[in-house]
């Protein structure tokens, strides 16, 4: 008697499970799904495409007659050199070095007259914050009568 009555519980409970599925209404959600997933991924590559093309026209503009008859690809090598000469002169002013074409002698000099009249060094103005800087720019204008036109 249990056994038939463990078995009319199994067998109803399998029915009401299979009565829940439908298999043709399944099919139609998973390729919703799918659909949905694929535009998804269509935006975002087009979205993509936008990005990379108004990027490699901003390098274009920046390189202007450098970039002229180059490829894509040639264009960015150009770019990414040009980026990284500036990456190196500003590595250099924050060390203290003279930027490329202008001589050292020249930043010494550059250096002693603007701490000679305000006490602080090109340097130590760029390593200011930008309350510090403001301040520093308040306290110049003070001391030399205004803002210079």
């Amino acid at each position: 008697m249990k056994r038939s009555t463990l078995a009319v519980a199994a067998l109803l409970a399998c029915t009401a499970v299979h009565a829940d599925y439908d298999a043709k209404m399944e099919a139609q959600e998973a390729a919703q799904r799918k659909a949905a997933a694929a535009a998804e991924a269509k935006r975002k590559a087009d979205a993509q495409k936008q990005i990379d093309a108004a990027h490699q026209k901003g390098m274009r503009a920046t390189l202007g007659k450098e970039a002229e008859g180059k490829s894509d690809a040639e264009v960015k090598k150009l770019y990414d050199a040009k980026m990284a000469g500036y990456q190196d002169q500003a590595k250099k002013a924050q060390a203290g070095a003279a930027p490329a074409g202008v001589p050292a002698s020249d930043m010494a000099k550059g250096n002693a007259h603007m701490k000679s009249m305000t006490g602080k060094s090109m340097q130590e103005i760029q390593n200011m914050s930008p309350a510090e800087q403001e301040a520093f720019a308040k306290q110049m204008e003070k001391q030399y009568g205004g803002a210079a036109k």
